[in-house]
């Protein structure tokens, strides 16, 4: 081969690395921006609701992923609350190994700063609503993919498995309708650990499942004590109900979260001039 076209194959061998690291270095520079973008469009079709980043960063060599300042709006304007969820920081180390494969391995992820406001309008409250949005659309992809199992058309889809979720430093602030503001009380939510470790994994709407409803349960059984520390701004008719709620969703336990809700709306009813449920009414002898 002549030196001439040698000197040519050199310099396109060298032309094509040039515009791959140049286009490497702008993945880098755009890849914040665009996983942002994605979150902020790709999470309302899951809760239902509004969600905003302030700032999310990808270290792709280290599998890290922080987020600061994840907000959850208030599902519709009926709330007079700031948000339902605010995430200070949230923290995930992927195992790198596995992003290749069907299911993604997160050795840990940490949720820190936790701020959750559970606001009831009596009826019902927007922690909950935003966990029924996230069950309707887990639901219909349990149908689809049951329905594509039925037709043979089943697709292999990514599924994550989560090894260890921690949430740090997570206040709750109970406010019933017509109250301005509520009092924040500190409580502790046990970690998640191995979630999807099996064959089969789980979907990323269901881990948001799980996580949402591991707060929503334990705003539910806060709401009694911190309404009760709070009588003297919501009134005793407030704290007596929101203690019976309270207690009504430590019986009920994480796997009838739908049974906690409605005992929390039902007592709830009392602040505001309702009668209680007619079942609880019939029970009660006459004199």
């Amino acid at each position: 081969m002549s030196k001439k076209k040698t000197g040519l194959i050199i310099k396109i061998v060298l032309g094509i690395l040039i515009v791959l690291v140049i286009l490497f270095v702008v993945l880098l520079l755009f890849i914040d921006p665009i996983a942002k973008n994605a979150v902020e469009k790709g999470a309302p079709l899951v809760l239902g609701t509004n969600v905003s980043v302030e700032r999310l960063h990808i270290e792709p060599f280290n599998g890290r992923v922080e987020i600061t300042n994840l907000i959850v709006d208030n599902p519709s304007e009926s709330y007079s609350s700031k948000y339902a969820i605010k995430l200070g920081d949230i923290v995930a180390d992927i195992d790198l190994s596995t992003v290749t494969k069907d299911k993604i391995r997160i050795e840990d992820m940490f949720l820190k700063e936790v701020d959750v406001v559970y606001e009831t309008n009596v009826i019902n409250s927007n922690l909950q609503e935003i966990l029924d949005n996230v069950k309707k659309l887990d639901s219909a992809e349990k149908k689809e993919k049951a329905e594509e199992e039925k037709e043979g058309e089943t697709e292999k889809e990514k599924t994550l498995q989560v090894d260890r979720i921690e949430l740090d430093n997570v206040g709750v602030t109970v406010q019933a309708k017509g109250v301005a503001t509520g009092l924040p009380i500190k409580v502790t939510i046990d970690p998640l650990t191995n979630l999807g470790a099996d064959e089969e994994g789980i979907t990323p709407v269901g881990l948001t499942l799980r996580i949402l409803g591991a707060i929503v349960t334990t705003a539910i059984k806060t709401a009694g004590g911190s309404v009760s520390d709070a009588a003297s701004t919501i009134g005793n008719a407030a704290a007596d109900a929101a203690a019976g709620a309270a207690a009504a969703a430590v019986d009920a336990g994480k796997n009838a979260m739908n049974d906690a809700a409605n005992a929390a709306s039902g007592a709830l009813r009392g602040l505001f001039g309702g009668k209680k449920d007619d079942d609880a009414a019939e029970a009660q002898p006459e004199n």
